[in-house]
């Protein structure tokens, strides 16, 4: 593979949880109780002066006892409560809070959090909702560099896609190509272009690398991206997971596993590959971006293509702005 295929994949490994990664389970319980746990993971590995700086100053809230789910805690005094620090070679990998708490303290225990939690009672039922404010977790210097980043980076996916579209427009009118060109595009052995095709290929690469370079680990861009941007778009303040006594009989905007109801953070590389489809189909860097291992070139080859002949920044960003929104409301119904 190419060198922007190997770094994408890399900021996918990287990202795929940011250097301080929270993560809180309410189990209802049917007594009219929920047991909280909230679970604090810290980068063993930061790879930058910055995110090790982000590292050590959330250690340290958590060992002083001035994070903020101390202060959850602290704030109700739950009738059960502990704490679990976890080291490795001395160094604090987790920290993990537990507490048992009347379900009707709920909104108080996240009222520092911009939402909304209700539990209604039914006829052989129960059900909790949530409705979520606007994100406050970042700061004015976090939404100004995200906003930045936004900018810059759909500039070069408009780019990256208008390259598409003319190798995508060379291959409607030359489909027996098509093979050649894509085994060039994800660098397979063997691959053999045509002097008029070469051009059109290195547009299309050099359009991706350039967007690999922007989220180049060793200076930390993938996890200031990718944390920002749930900081900007995400209101609560962790991986939430909403676990029910009973059986879920039905659900909005939660993510259902079995007796859980999850509402995942904010990933914004899944945004972008999820923009595959709404102006180019099939996207390549769509493809690298979901690391799909088993897809063949012969696979991509066979997709029906389409490609749109101008597509502007304002308009990707738009769209990546759209799909990172919240619901309005999530609600997960259970039986009694």
């Amino acid at each position: 593979m190419r060198r922007f295929a190997v770094l994408l994949l890399l900021v996918l490994a990287a990202c795929a949880k940011p250097p301080v990664n929270e993560e809180v389970t309410v189990e209802l319980e049917s007594d009219g109780r929920a047991l909280i746990t909230a679970t604090t993971t810290y980068e063993m590995n930061a790879r930058t002066a910055a995110i090790r700086r982000r590292v050590d100053d959330a250690r340290d809230a958590a060992l002083s006892g001035t994070d903020v789910w101390s202060a959850r805690f602290a704030r109700l005094a739950p009738e059960f409560e502990r704490t679990t620090f976890e080291r490795r070679r001395g160094v604090l990998e987790r920290v993990t809070h537990v507490g048992h708490l009347p379900q009707r303290d709920l909104q108080s225990f996240f009222s520092d959090a911009s939402m909304m939690i209700a539990i209604l009672d039914g006829d052989g039922w129960s059900e909790l909702s949530v409705y979520p404010g606007t994100s406050s977790r970042a700061t004015r210097e976090q939404r100004e560099r995200f906003a930045k980043k936004m900018a810059t980076w759909s500039s070069e996916i408009a780019r990256y896609f208008t390259a598409l579209h003319h190798l995508y427009s060379y291959l409607d009118r030359n489909p027996e190509r098509a093979r050649y060109v894509f085994e060039a595009l994800f660098a397979e052995k063997g691959a053999a272009v045509t002097d008029d095709e070469q051009p059109l290929v290195e547009a299309v690469t050099d359009a991706m690398e350039d967007i690999s370079k922007r989220l180049d680990i060793e200076e930390g861009e993938a996890y200031a991206f990718a944390e920002e941007a749930d900081l900007v778009f995400n209101p609560f303040p962790a991986r939430l997971t909403i676990r029910t006594p009973g059986e879920i009989v039905d659900s909005k905007g939660f993510e259902v596993k079995g007796h859980d109801a999850v509402i995942e953070p904010i990933d914004i590389f899944e945004s972008i590959a999820s923009l595959e489809g709404q102006w180019v189909s099939p996207d390549p860097l769509a493809i690298l971006l979901r690391d799909e291992k088993n897809l063949t070139v012969e696979d991509v080859v066979a997709m029906p293509r389409k490609s749109t002949a101008v597509v502007t920044a304002s308009e990707i960003e738009s769209a990546l702005r759209e799909k990172m929104k919240r619901a309005s409301a999530y609600s997960v119904r259970w039986r009694d």
